[in-house]
């Protein structure tokens, strides 16, 4: 089985490669995920199919998401920093977050995101 850094260095990549059914695959059914908002705050969204319906899909977005660091904080925990670029319609985001992701059996059960610029993104986005 995937180790939980590796677990999260997949859905991160997938996410980048614009592949939404791999993520799906490395989501739990149970999930419970944090997604920031454009106020700084969070949002709790629930399942897999929330999660992926409150992420950026990028189709109309040129864009890398890469993981700059992750470390294993305790036993299927692990924290990741994520750096983001992508254009789209004229317009050029370059952006940090930091996850910190429970893991259990090859799936992430629990996901906690914060946005280094969460109005900026959210402005990118929409």
């Amino acid at each position: 089985m995937a180790s939980p850094e590796a677990v999260f260095r997949g859905m991160v990549g997938a996410f980048g490669a614009g592949d939404r059914e791999a993520m799906r695959v490395l989501l739990a059914d149970g999930l419970v995920a944090y997604v920031t908002n454009a106020d700084g705050g969070v949002d709790q969204v629930d399942g897999p199919d929330g999660y992926l319906a409150r992420v950026p899909d990028g189709k109309d977005a040129a864009f890398t998401a890469d993981v700059t660091q992750v470390v294993t904080v305790a036993e299927g925990q692990v924290l990741g920093m994520v750096e983001i670029k992508a254009q789209r319609k004229g317009r050029t985001l370059h952006n940090h977050a930091a996850f910190l992701a429970r893991i259990a059996d090859g799936r992430i059960t629990e996901l906690w995101m914060v946005d280094a610029l969460p109005a900026y993104s959210d402005e990118f986005w929409s």
